[in-house]
């Protein structure tokens, strides 16, 4: 009985916090137009107040942890609601941005109207925040306190434009991993407290969705913050499949950033070897980050570029796409015949051979050096490392052997 009564209050208690958060996100998007934009924020900040207070209360008069936890939670949830509205009077009087409808605009009287806002808030909220990131993380309250006003302090920016939305949240992402990485939470509440740092990035990326122009870098950010943040949730549970899926969205994103360059001077075969040259560099950057998904990604990365090259040479044959299936082909045979894996080994003949023989009918049709001398540099450059890895290999057993006959007294007297 006593557990179903902890879980009910534990279910009340976030009710209640969903209700103020709720009320403190109409003022985001409300009608009230017969009283003033900066009553109704004074007003939001007064409520805002409140939370501290009452927190103090449940802490300490009542002895009840939980419910002034949930509380403090709360305030830090709100603090991005500030920042949006203080954003949106900073826009009001110094920036420029397409009109909005009067239920999402916040205009301030003035330009020192808006400074004294903004100015007034952050004396008003810092201390708040620091007290809340000193219940949820003692030990890392400064660090999360500055960490959280910087992230918010980006909501300021008055620009609106695509371009200064994707550059304002990748930074905002790349401090919350940071941040993560000293935190280091465990529990549930320090994760909490650690997701209000990377709150604003969703306020900028759900504003300029709903109001703004969208543009491909901007997807591209966002989604690959959001494998960076699957990643980085994979390692410190030490969830694989949660590593894994992080691949979808960062996989993705690698289209949405190709999109935004208008690479329109390459051909199809240069759009397929230029992704699968980047999306290989990320994903062994993800294999050398993980230790129990490693062999994962580099799989996929050689697979990835196999299908890229054989779909580039069957459609759009050029140069580059035959060296790099040689190349690549040539490594999964090696791998495939060193680890006895039948897959690897006829699957890399296979691609090998067709990069070859693309190659050398290129190299007959046209007399270029695209065509034969890379061909020849190639072969070149296989015989040369082929050596350089035999000298390896020579050294090695020589090594091994010198440290058996010193391990073995017998073997050094008949020597």
């Amino acid at each position: 009985m006593e557990t179903k009564l902890q879980k009910l209050f534990g279910v009340l208690r976030w009710c209640g916090a969903a209700m103020i958060f709720a009320a403190a996100g109409t003022f985001l998007v409300q009608s009230w137009t017969e009283v003033g934009d900066v009553k109704r924020y004074l007003a939001l900040l007064g409520m805002t107040l409140l939370l501290p207070a009452v927190s103090y209360v449940c802490g300490i008069r009542f002895q009840e942890g939980r419910s002034a936890r949930v509380l403090l939670l709360t305030l830090l949830a709100l603090v991005t609601i500030h920042g949006g509205l203080l954003g949106g009077f900073v826009l009001s009087q110094f920036g420029n941005a397409p009109p909005l409808e009067p239920i999402a605009q916040w205009v301030a009287p003035s330009q020192g109207a808006a400074i004294a806002l903004v100015v007034g808030a952050a004396l008003v909220l810092a201390p708040m925040m620091w007290a809340a990131f000193r219940v949820l993380a003692r030990q890392h309250a400064t660090l999360l306190t500055l960490a959280a006003g910087a992230s918010h302090a980006v909501l300021l920016i008055p620009d609106r434009s695509a371009s200064t939305a994707a550059l304002s949240i990748a930074p905002i992402m790349v401090g919350t991993t940071w941040a993560a990485l000293r935190v280091k939470p465990r529990a549930l509440e320090p994760w909490l407290a650690l997701a209000s740092v990377a709150a604003p990035a969703f306020m900028i990326a759900a504003r300029q969705v709903l109001f703004y122009d969208v543009t491909s870098a901007l997807f591209g950010v966002l989604l690959a913050s959001a494998g960076l943040g699957l990643f980085a949730l994979g390692r410190k549970v030490g969830d694989r499949s949660i590593e894994r899926v992080s691949i979808v969205p960062t996989l993705v994103s690698i289209v949405a950033f190709m999109e935004a360059m208008r690479l329109d001077w390459l051909s199809f075969s240069g759009h397929c070897m230029t992704y699968g040259l980047v999306a290989a560099a990320v994903l062994f950057g993800c294999a050398m980050a993980s230790e129990g998904s490693r062999g994962f990604f580099i799989r996929t990365a050689a697979v990835l570029n196999a299908v890229l090259c054989t779909v580039a040479l069957l459609i759009d044959p050029r140069p580059w796409a035959s060296l790099e299936a040689i190349a690549l082909g040539l490594t999964l045979m090696s791998v495939g015949f060193i680890s006895g894996r039948r897959p690897s080994l006829y699957g890399g003949i296979s691609l090998a051979s067709l990069g070859f023989i693309t190659q050398v009918a290129h190299a007959i049709e046209a007399f270029r050096p695209s065509g034969w001398l890379a061909l020849a540099g190639l072969g070149l450059g296989v015989v040369a490392l082929t050596a350089w890895l035999e000298r390896r290999a020579r050294a090695a057993r020589t090594e091994g052997a010198g440290v058996k006959m010193s391990q073995d007294p017998a073997a050094t007297l008949s020597q």
